[in-house]
């Protein structure tokens, strides 16, 4: 079976709520149709890429769809998408060896079919977490999350968003020099995963506040 990413998943999903608006807004016709080719130019790659996706563009194109049925079948896409593997409570243990007392994220309130990454924030000690899998194996990074929430562009997901400043302590260079890296993300992991549409996004983000080795 064929299978997309998340952040092709929200980015489809995006694309096609935009879609759905100008149906509902829009009562030129020849508008209409020019607003179809171009989401449909945007994501051919998605809907195209097998027999089983398909069908769900020409569900789109029904000028007559609602926002909830459009709701619908992106829940009925779901099942296409490649969920991301979950590290155990113990890996993550291992990704955080100087971190004592660990709070771990609630496993049961996660969709993985929805992350790109997985991140989580500690209350008590304002520490947010941020874990990826690379080349089959689980990185990780934290630092501290300023609980001065704002409106602001999101570094990970590239969206305005409730957003707090980010900041890690990253390693340089060899000789053991440490400098500070930060940028303002998300305070929501979980609202932010749904809106990363490039996953690129988040990978330079990531790699500007690991630890180089």
């Amino acid at each position: 079976m064929t299978t997309i990413t998340p952040a092709e998943y929200w980015y489809a999903k995006e694309q096609i709520k935009s879609l759905i608006g100008a149906y509902h807004s829009v009562n030129d016709k020849r508008t209409i149709q020019t607003q179809q080719a171009l989401i449909y130019e945007r994501t051919a790659a998605i809907f195209e890429r097998s027999s089983e996706l398909a069908p769900f563009w020409d569900k789109f194109l029904d000028i007559t769809t609602t926002r909830e049925q459009a709701e619908q079948h992106f829940e009925d896409m779901k099942h296409y998408v490649i969920p991301m593997d979950l590290p155990s409570t113990k890996q993550i243990d291992k990704l955080f060896r100087k971190v004592k007392k660990m709070h771990y994220p609630d496993f049961e309130q996660l969709d993985a079919r929805e992350l790109s990454y997985l991140g989580w924030t500690d209350p008590g000690t304002n520490r947010k977490f941020i874990v990826r899998k690379r080349d089959d194996r689980f990185e990780g990074v934290y630092g501290t999350f300023s609980t001065d929430i704002k409106k602001g562009h999101c570094a990970i997901c590239n969206h305005i968003s409730a957003v707090g400043f980010f900041l890690a302590t990253t390693k340089t260079s060899g000789d053991g020099t440490y400098t500070k890296n930060g940028n303002y993300i998300c305070s929501n992991s979980e609202q932010c995963n749904r809106q990363v549409t490039q996953h690129e996004t988040f990978e330079r983000f990531f790699e500007s506040v690991s630890l180089k080795k």
